[in-house]
C-alpha cells in the first residue's frame, strides 16, 4: 500500500472514528434506562449483561480501535518525520490497540478480574491518547510545507493531557464520576481528529495553523 494511499485511508479513519464513538453513545446512552449521559463512564454501556452492551462494544470500542490504528500507520507515512514524529505515530497505533482491548476486556459485574482489566486497558489508551498529540506537534517542527495544524495539536495535547493528569491527581483524594472527566477529554480528542483527518486528505497545511520554524 502506498503511502498516499494510506494518509488518505487515516484521514477517512480519522473522522469516522470519532463520529462511531459518539453516535454509539448517544444512542445508547439515551436509550439505556437509568443511565446519566454526563456522569456515567462509557465503559458502563458495554458492561455484560446489560441492554445491548455487545453492540455497544463493537461501535464504540473494537471498530473505532482499528480505525485509529490505521491513523496512526497513516501518519507514519503522512510526512518524513524523524524519530518524536514516528513516536506520536506509534502511539496513536497504541490508543487504538488498547482501546481494542478494553472492548475485549467488558467489565463484568461478576468478575473484579474482568473489571481490573479492562479498567487497565482503558486507561492505557486515555494514556497514550493524551500524550500523542503533543509528541507529534513536536515531531511534525520541521515540516512548514504541507505541515499540520501545529497549533491545533498543542492546544489539543495540552487539554487532553490536563484533563488526564488532573483525573489521575484527584482519584485517590475525591470520589467523583469518571464521565466527569471522559466527556471533556474525548471531546478534545475529538476535535484533534477531525482536524487531523481533514489535514490528511487536504495534504497541504491549513493557512494560518501550521507554525513555521
Amino acid at each position: 500500500m502506498r503511502a498516499l494511499d494510506w494518509r488518505r485511508a487515516a484521514g477517512w479513519a480519522a473522522l469516522a472514528a470519532p463520529l462511531l464513538m459518539w453516535s454509539e453513545f448517544l444512542t445508547m446512552g439515551i436509550s439505556r434506562p437509568g443511565y446519566n449521559m454526563l456522569t456515567r463512564p462509557f465503559s458502563d454501556l458495554a458492561t455484560r449483561g446489560t441492554l445491548h452492551a455487545g453492540l455497544f462494544d463493537l461501535g464504540f470500542f473494537l471498530v473505532p480501535g482499528v480505525l485509529i490504528m490505521v491513523l496512526g500507520v497513516g501518519l507514519w507515512f503522512a510526512i518524513r518525520g524523524g524519530q518524536a514524529w514516528r513516536a506520536g505515530a506509534a502511539m496513536v497505533v497504541g490508543s487504538g490497540l488498547f482501546l481494542i482491548a478494553a472492548g475485549a476486556f467488558p467489565q463484568d459485574p461478576n468478575s473484579i478480574v474482568a473489571g481490573l482489566l479492562h479498567g487497565t486497558m482503558a486507561q492505557t489508551c486515555f494514556a497514550l491518547a493524551s500524550v500523542a498529540p503533543l509528541v507529534l506537534f513536536v515531531g511534525s517542527g520541521s515540516h512548514t510545507h504541507a505541515g499540520p495544524p501545529r497549533r491545533i495539536w498543542l492546544a489539543a495535547g495540552f487539554a487532553a493531557f490536563a484533563i488526564e493528569a488532573l483525573a489521575i491527581v484527584l482519584r485517590p483524594l475525591l470520589s467523583y464520576p469518571d464521565g466527569f472527566f471522559q466527556r471533556p477529554f474525548t471531546l478534545v480528542l475529538t476535535i484533534w481528529f477531525i482536524t487531523t483527518g481533514a489535514w490528511l486528505l487536504r495534504g497541504h497545511k491549513f493557512e494560518g495553523l501550521s507554525v513555521p520554524d
